[in-house]
């Protein structure tokens, strides 16, 4: 459920101030979900608001930057660990067009994402994104193969699975056409870690019974049998079976 553009160049977002979510107000906290994750995620993707403020502002907050110029915000990056932290789902990125193309997700990329999950080390992490045959470029949403360029070129690899992201709220579908991409370089994680992040991620989102559900059950069975030290690079993403 990520989004950034293809380009990266060496120019930066400058004169900006980054603040977790928690340190917002509600109205700053609205103000971020309507006008970057509204606009970047389609319904299904996307928690309620009252969700994000439940998950990245209460006591026990997952982790989020959010980058303000000029007081208005231009960049989010929102994580969930899973797994008793032992997997970190790197849930929400966007930027606003006008930060587009400045290296802003770049940098979140090289400096916030590593440091969330250097806070439990030899953690997995991973991120969702648009499937090319299925999702169109799209001019808010942006070009599903410029982003898995993207993201291949901060060093993720694919995750070769017949991927199905959970449904996010009651009575909603769950979203196919989707790719699972591994973020981190920890060495000798087994394929029983994936498992482990996307039973407890069903089960977050649709409750414990999920992880009996025929599709799931088949999908862990096919994460744990998984070499996560021989993944795909992303540019094989043709390959991937649906």
């Amino acid at each position: 459920m990520t989004d950034d553009t293809a380009q990266d160049p060496a120019g930066t977002v400058t004169d900006v101030v980054e603040r977790s979510l928690a340190e917002l107000t509600d109205a700053d906290v609205e103000d971020v979900y309507r006008r970057l994750l509204v606009p970047t995620f389609r319904p299904e993707e996307l928690m309620a608001l009252d969700e994000v403020r439940a998950t990245f502002t209460g006591p026990d907050a997952q982790p989020s930057d959010v980058v303000l110029a000029g007081g208005r915000p231009v960049g989010v990056m929102l994580g969930t660990w899973y797994a008793d932290r032992r997997a970190l789902l790197l849930t929400y990125l966007a930027l606003d067009p006008s930060a587009r193309g400045l290296g802003l997700g770049g940098r979140l990329m090289r400096e916030v994402l590593p440091r969330w999950a250097a806070t439990s080390p030899g953690s997995l992490v991973v991120a969702e994104v648009d499937d090319p045959r299925v999702w169109a470029a799209d001019a808010t949403q942006g070009d599903p193969v410029a982003r898995l360029r993207f993201y291949g070129r901060h060093g993720a690899r694919l995750v070769p699975l017949p991927y199905v992201q959970p449904s996010l709220s009651p009575g909603a579908a769950r979203v196919d056409g989707m790719l699972l991409l591994r973020l981190d370089t920890t060495p000798g994680l087994s394929g029983d870690a994936l498992a482990a992040f996307l039973a407890d991620y069903y089960a977050q989102s649709e409750g414990a019974s999920a992880v009996a559900d025929p599709q799931v059950s088949a999908l862990l069975d096919a994460a744990r049998a998984l070499d996560l030290d021989a993944l795909w690079p992303v540019d094989r993403w043709d390959d991937v079976v649906r």
